[in-house]
């Protein structure tokens, strides 16, 4: 099992939820339903299997990984999860979204690159659930 991690911006430390879960509300209000259950069924599929999750794909030169799915535009198409790996195993997930085209958003690339700075440097930017924190000890 991957262990996941949440992220907050470092710009947004006090933000009512980790970046993803903003996201996430966003996909839903936006009437993307298909896309939505499209990223839970990859985050399920990420968390059983880790890097080895058919959804999982590396950035090359960068840390930064994405989940997506094969199909592109349409109801299902464009969903996409970005994050990184710490030494710890535990996989960060900072943010998603949904597109028709290929290439990834520039503005979520960015925050990806801005929390792992962030954790570089020791800035409280993940939040882990009380469950990972009782299985980690």
């Amino acid at each position: 099992m991957q262990p996941l991690v949440l992220a907050r911006l470092p710009s947004r430390l006090n933000a009512k939820h980790p970046k993803i879960i903003e996201d996430l509300l966003v996909i839903a209000e936006s009437g993307h339903i298909q896309a939505l259950k499209s990223i839970i069924e990859m985050l399920k599929d990420f968390h059983q299997f880790g890097q080895d999750s058919r959804y999982a794909k590396k950035f090359v030169g960068y840390p930064i990984w994405e989940l997506k799915t094969a199909s592109r535009g349409g109801i299902k198409g464009g969903a996409r999860v970005y994050f990184f790996l710490l030494e710890t195993a535990e996989a960060v997930l900072v943010n998603a979204e949904v597109k028709s085209d290929n290439a990834p958003s520039q503005i979520k690339i960015k925050e990806v690159l801005q929390v792992y700075k962030a954790v570089e440097a020791g800035l409280p930017v993940l939040e882990r659930s009380k469950t990972h924190e009782s299985q980690k000890n």
